[in-house]
């Protein structure tokens, strides 16, 4: 368990940029989508599906997020310290697009596109569930949603991150000796490492992944991303 645990902490700073990347998307399908309305050229189709597929993948990267940080930490993170406002709704909507197969984004005003409710979904006890989506437009409820996570994301990491197993020289040492197996590997690479096994093994005495820091400082930079997008 604690292998993995390492494993899950190692990959949270790369679950922010997959997460950055899905927002990014559906902020460049939504300025298209402007450009196409500014220019009354249509239909819109093609980028209206868009805008479903990167949203829905945005919502698997929010739950991706959540569960990475309960099993490196091994804490409980609920759907409500994640994202105060919009907890519930994410909740539901990603269970609504992966198990039930919705299309989220069902409506448009001028420029902008919705998710119109009540949405409807069947529940682990066979009953359906109806729930009102915010009333922002989709691109605003990213930014908005994507700030709060983020927030409450860096504020566990803060609190609880030192509960991340830290990886340790016999944990490289481990790594290096599964590199020797791997049908991945080409045999002149594994020659070159058992050649030089001694001076590799010695690099990693006092080698450190701080991945708190790490992933504090992706969560930063796509701060301010968001924050410099938003006001373009």
């Amino acid at each position: 368990m604690r292998d993995f645990r390492i494993a899950v902490g190692n990959s949270l700073k790369g679950k922010i940029g997959e997460h950055w990347f899905f927002l990014q998307q559906i902020a460049d399908t939504t300025n298209i989508i402007k450009q196409k309305h500014s220019e009354q050229d249509y239909p819109l189709n093609t980028e209206l599906d868009r805008l479903n597929y990167f949203f829905s993948a945005y919502l698997n990267t929010i739950q991706s997020l959540k569960d990475s940080c309960q099993t490196t930490m091994d804490v409980d993170f609920s759907w409500s310290v994640l994202s105060p406002t919009y907890g519930d709704f994410i909740f539901y909507c990603r269970n609504a697009a992966t198990h039930d197969g919705y299309h989220l984004i069902n409506a448009g005003k001028g420029i902008k596109n919705y998710i119109t409710g009540p949405l409807r979904r069947i529940d682990g006890r066979g009953n359906v569930v109806e729930f009102d989506p915010p009333k922002e437009d989709i691109l605003t409820l990213c930014w908005n949603l994507s700030a709060e996570a983020l927030a409450s994301i860096g504020c566990l990491l803060k609190r609880e991150g030192g509960k991340i197993p830290v990886t340790e020289e016999a944990d490289f040492r481990k790594t290096n000796e599964a590199l020797l197996t791997s049908d991945f590997i080409p045999d002149e690479i594994k020659r070159m490492i058992q050649t030089n096994k001694e001076s590799i093994e010695a690099s990693f005495k006092g080698l450190k992944i701080d991945v708190v820091s790490q992933t504090l400082h992706a969560i930063t930079l796509v701060e301010k991303l968001i924050a410099d997008a938003r006001i373009s």
